[in-house]
């Protein structure tokens, strides 16, 4: 029998600056379906392949999911090299977002993102506070932090270590950094390294996502691993949680001391067969919950 995720197709889309976006269709795999769609975005050095488990999980149970490769990544046209988060979130999550809602009409849509795939979801619907709660029923962020990676001596050594290499060779290879299987623009990476060094989550041009975030009140579910200690460390997926103004917030870190089966690091919240057994079907009764007005209570930890 064959996987949902076997049955995706791709279609094409092109962003407001021309570039093109490879956008994956995984179909709800029964009848009836449940009615409402899902939106998956990768993080850095990743792409669509990092969700796809995820996406398949959700679409053999009834959701219908679109996982997007960001410019420059997977099966999307090159970036241009000053592309930051900023151009991700401005640029490509609208032409991702329209073209899901235009297939999806009046359906409920969440979304969930991995690490930077999250931050970029956040950061769009921090620019289009009354969009965002019109369209987003709820925002799933795993692993996802923005300013606290370091915290800690070592991990800030470690991050200005990283940003002088980038600013000298100009590139961000994934697998010289250990960090995933693709490049990552290097004007990305120096964004993420200076929001952490200076623990400040603002654009380019100087918008203070932490404070525009205090406008949403969409519902958020943030899980970050006990394992994870320098890319998304608790702390900082607990702060980025609780930067939202709505009462439904839920964050949870996955780990041995709260019940899981392992302490989490931060590819495996995602891509592990633990993951897939005690993360994805929590993913899915959240969103499932959040499908029936009246029944949800604020759940902040």
């Amino acid at each position: 029998m064959r996987s949902p995720s076997e049955d995706r197709s791709t279609i094409s889309i092109t962003a407001a600056d021309g570039v093109r976006l490879a956008l994956h269709c995984v179909p709800a795999a029964h009848l009836p379906p449940i009615p409402a769609e899902v939106l998956l975005t990768h993080g850095s050095f990743s792409n669509a392949n990092s969700c796809l488990g995820l996406a398949g999980y959700l679409a053999s149970i009834g959701f219908r999911c679109w996982v997007l490769d960001w410019r420059g990544h997977g099966k999307s046209g090159a970036a241009p090299r000053q592309t930051t988060f900023d151009s991700v979130a401005r640029l490509d999550v609208p032409a991702a977002l329209a073209a899901v809602l235009e297939r999806a009409g009046p359906a409920p849509l969440f979304w969930i993102g991995h690490s930077g795939g999250a931050l970029v979801g956040a950061m769009w619907a921090a620019r289009n506070v009354e969009y965002a709660h019109t369209r987003l029923r709820g925002l799933v962020m795993l692993g996802a932090q923005a300013s606290l990676a370091g915290t800690r001596p070592r991990n800030r050594l470690i991050i200005r270590l990283i940003d002088l290499l980038i600013s000298v060779t100009r590139s961000a290879p994934g697998h010289y950094l250990g960090m995933g299987p693709e490049p990552e623009n290097p004007q990305l990476m120096r964004q993420w390294c200076r929001w952490n060094i200076r623990k400040s989550f603002s654009g380019e041009d100087e918008f203070d996502y932490t404070v525009a975030l205090g406008n949403l009140r969409i519902p958020v579910l943030a899980l970050s691993g006990a394992g994870d200690t320098f890319i998304a460390p608790s702390e900082g997926c607990r702060q980025l949680a609780y930067a939202f103004s709505g009462q439904d917030i839920t964050f949870q870190e996955c780990g041995t001391a709260t019940g899981f089966t392992e302490n989490y690091t931060h590819d495996r919240l995602i891509l592990s067969k633990p993951a897939s057994l005690e993360i994805w079907p929590t993913l899915a009764a959240w969103m499932k919950k959040r499908l029936k007005p009246g029944q949800v209570q604020s759940d902040k930890k």
